[in-house]
């Protein structure tokens, strides 16, 4: 496999994981809190603490994927672009 090949290959599956991450942030950051909230915290924390917390793994996840789905789309249009050539 030529290593244009795989760059092409990866810039395309890091841009499909970028964008799995964005549209899935808000289901993985609840998982994500509610899974600290009981093993971490025991199962015991205050209402507005846990949305706060809630909030920022949504946001931790949404741009984590904006990243992934950016990079890798740059790259993907680059490498498809420079092979049209």
């Amino acid at each position: 496999m030529k290593k244009s090949a795989l760059l092409k290959i990866v810039s395309v599956l890091v841009s499909v994981i970028g964008f799995y991450l964005l549209i899935n942030s808000p289901t993985l950051g609840d998982d994500a809190a509610s899974e600290y909230l009981r093993v971490v915290m025991f199962g015991s924390m205050d209402t507005a603490g846990f949305h706060i917390m809630k909030q920022s793994f949504i946001d931790a996840y949404r741009l984590a994927g904006a990243i992934l789905l950016g990079v890798g789309s740059f790259y993907a249009f680059r490498l498809f672009s420079k092979s049209d050539e």
